[in-house]
């Protein structure tokens, strides 16, 4: 295949950018960017419901929207919201927060690839920004596969390469406890040894974007706290 045009190599991510608090008005919020993939996530809660029949006793109540660019929401941004939800629901200590409501808003800002991974981070970030009790860091990223003559995965895609290649895979994983917490694949079908090579570059990836997170926090708080 084709070396990548911006002259990444296969396993090489777009230098990522983190923003917290863009939005003051949301209890937590968060940009997340990708090269010219960008997002922006809001987290208003834990809160008591909107809606009764959504309260649950023991634990707390989790709700995710994703809105387009422009135009209405579809399948895909439905798709994505199933993504978010199975991944925040394995961070969030919801048990802690009883006969609440933790809504999660993104919005998609810049699509040019990787946007479920974008998303899932920016929405890892807001609820960090929240302040919401989590157990686990639960990083995001995006593989694109192509399969002939050979197979070739390309981390991070673009949208161009998206277009090219012959299967999509966005995978969120723990990488404390280098766990797949979930993903969602289109296109053509994988063997096992694909697949296998696809959860291993997903899982150095999100520790190397564990790692960018923390120190950036890092970095943030030295400044917040230094004296003036």
């Amino acid at each position: 295949m084709a070396a990548r045009r911006d002259g990444r190599a296969a396993n090489q991510l777009r230098p990522p950018q983190m923003e917290l608090r863009p939005l003051l008005r949301a209890d937590g919020s968060a940009r997340f960017r990708f090269g010219d993939t960008a997002v922006v996530c809001a987290v208003f809660g834990p809160r008591e419901p909107r809606f009764r029949h959504r309260e649950l006793f023991d634990r707390a109540s989790l709700e995710v929207v994703v809105r387009p660019r422009i135009g209405i929401p579809g399948p895909k941004e439905r798709q994505m919201e199933a993504l978010l939800a199975r991944q925040l629901e394995h961070v969030i200590l919801a048990n802690q927060y009883p006969r609440t409501q933790i809504s999660v808003i993104v919005q998609l800002s810049c699509c040019d690839g990787a946007v479920s991974a974008c998303a899932g981070n920016a929405a890892f970030l807001a609820l960090l920004d929240a302040g919401v009790a989590m157990k686990a860091t639960a990083m995001c990223v995006a593989l694109a596969v192509k399969l002939e003559p050979e197979p070739v995965i390309w981390l991070d895609p673009t949208e161009a390469e998206e277009a090219q290649c012959d299967a999509l895979i966005s995978l969120s994983v723990d990488g404390s406890r280098n766990q797949l917490v979930s993903n969602v694949s289109s296109g053509a079908f994988l063997d096992a040894a694909t697949w296998a090579s696809c959860i291993e570059a997903a899982g150095k990836s999100c520790k190397v974007l564990e790692a960018f997170m923390r120190m950036s926090l890092q970095k943030r708080l030295e400044t917040f706290l230094k004296p003036g």
